[in-house]
C-alpha cells in the first residue's frame, strides 16, 4: 500500500491485489471524511472493510472503471456493509446500481468533485475519474501500457481516442493512477506518458496503434466467464448456470448438431471468408464483434453454440453475449473447426 496526497490535499490510498495484479483505491476528503472506493476487489473486502472503519470514513460511493474481466468487483458487498452507493458509466450496461455516470458528470465528495470521463475502448463501458489533480483510468491507460481491446466490445480506436484527445488534454502535472500494473510501478504522470508510452506517446498515429493492438496476441483472462458475468451483478448475483462451461468438446457439439433442433442456434463466428470456405452445415455466420446486430434474433433460441477457428474468438463471443443479457450459452473454447474436420464430420460450402 502506498499513500499520497494531492496539493488541495485529497487523500488517497493506494492498494494491491497480488493475483489479479489490481489496483484498488480509497480516496477521502480528510476534512468531512467522507470516501470512495475505487475498483475493489471481492477477495480483498475484509482488508478494505478494515480501513474504512479504522480511519472513520463515511463510504459515499463504490465506483467501478468498468466491468472487469480478471477478478470480482467487491461492490455489491460494500454496499450491504457500508450503504455506499454502486457507481458506473452508463454505458456499461449493468443493472441493479445505484448511479449512472455520462461524460463530464460530477460526483461531490466533501469539498471536491469527481469528474467523470467517458474512456471506452477497452470496453465499451469504462470511465475514468478525475479528482484533486490525479485520474483513476481503470483499464484505459496504464504504466507506459494500455488496456487490451479485443473482447467486451472493445475497439483500438475508441480507445485511441479516449487516451489522446481526452487524458492526454488533461494538465502535464496531473498524477495517472491505472487499474493495474504487473512491474511494480504505483502510478505516472500524463506528461510522462505523452512521452514514453510505447503503445500511445510521442503522438503514435491511430494505424500504428492499431497496428501494435491486432498483434499482442494475448491469452484471455482466467477469470473472464466468472468474473463478467458476476460484474454485472455487482459481485453478488452471480448465478454459475447462467451460461454453460467454456469446454465443450467439437465432439459435444457434433452431438447436438446431430439432433437438429430448431430451438438450438450453432454460431460460427470466425469471418465471412472463413466461412464461405468450410463450415458446420446449418451453422450461421456471426463474425466476432457483430454480435449486437442479432441480439432480437438470439432471443428466440433455447441454446446457443458458437464455433470458431481454435476457439479464442468464440471464447470472446460467449462473454459479448452474457455482457448483453442472454443465458444459456456454450463456446467451444479449446478446439475448432478444423478438429471437426479432422473427425471426419459433415462440412458443408
Amino acid at each position: 500500500m502506498t499513500i499520497s496526497t494531492s496539493p488541495q490535499s485529497i487523500s488517497i490510498k493506494q492498494f494491491f491485489d497480488r493475483d489479479s495484479c489490481t489496483y484498488t483505491y480509497l480516496i477521502v476528503d480528510p476534512q468531512t471524511h467522507e470516501g470512495a472506493i475505487i475498483d475493489g476487489v471481492k477477495e480483498q473486502l475484509t482488508r478494505d472493510l478494515k480501513y474504512i472503519e479504522e480511519l472513520g470514513i463515511e463510504l459515499l460511493y463504490a465506483i467501478e472503471t468498468h466491468v472487469h474481466a480478471d477478478h470480482i468487483s467487491s461492490a455489491g458487498l460494500i454496499r450491504q456493509k457500508t450503504g455506499a452507493q454502486i457507481v458506473y458509466s452508463q454505458a456499461s450496461g449493468v443493472k441493479s446500481i445505484d448511479i449512472e455516470l455520462c461524460d463530464g458528470d460530477i460526483l461531490p465528495l466533501g469539498q471536491y468533485q469527481i469528474k467523470a470521463i467517458s474512456t471506452q475502448g477497452h470496453t465499451c463501458g469504462c470511465m475514468s475519474y478525475y479528482i484533486g489533480g490525479r485520474v483513476f483510468t481503470g483499464d484505459t491507460l496504464l504504466i507506459r501500457g494500455c488496456g487490451r481491446t479485443d473482447f467486451q466490445l472493445g475497439s483500438s480506436k475508441s480507445l485511441y481516442y479516449s487516451v489522446t484527445e481526452k487524458l492526454f488534454s488533461l494538465p502535464d502535472e496531473t498524477v495517472v493512477y491505472p487499474g493495474h500494473d504487473y512491474n511494480g510501478n504505483t502510478c505516472s504522470t500524463i506528461v510522462e506518458e505523452k512521452q514514453w508510452n510505447p503503445r500511445l506517446g510521442k503522438q503514435k498515429s491511430l494505424r500504428d496503434f492499431i497496428d501494435i493492438m491486432d498483434n499482442l496476441n494475448l491469452a484471455l483472462p482466467k477469470k473472464i466467464n466468472e468474473a463478467v458475468p458476476a460484474n454485472e451483478g455487482c459481485g453478488i448475483k452471480f448465478k454459475p448456470d447462467a451460461y454453460v462451461h467454456d469446454d465443450f468438446s467439437i465432439t459435444e457439439l457434433y452431438q447436438v448438431w446431430q439432433q437438429q433442433n430448431p430451438d438450438n442456434l450453432i454460431i460460427d463466428n470466425r469471418t465471412e471468408g472463413e466461412y464461405l470456405q468450410g463450415h458446420i452445415p446449418n451453422s450461421q455466420n456471426i463474425p466476432l464483434g457483430t454480435e449486437p446486430e442479432h441480439l432480437e434474433a438470439f432471443k428466440s433460441f433455447k441454446h446457443i453454440y458458437i464455433y470458431c477457428h481454435s476457439g479464442r474468438r468464440s471464447q470472446t463471443a460467449l462473454t459479448n453475449l452474457v455482457m448483453m443479457g442472454l443465458e444459456n450459452i456454450t463456446c467451444v473454447s479449446h478446439s475448432g473447426f478444423d478438429d471437426w474436420i479432422v473427425r471426419g464430420y459433415p462440412v458443408e460450402k
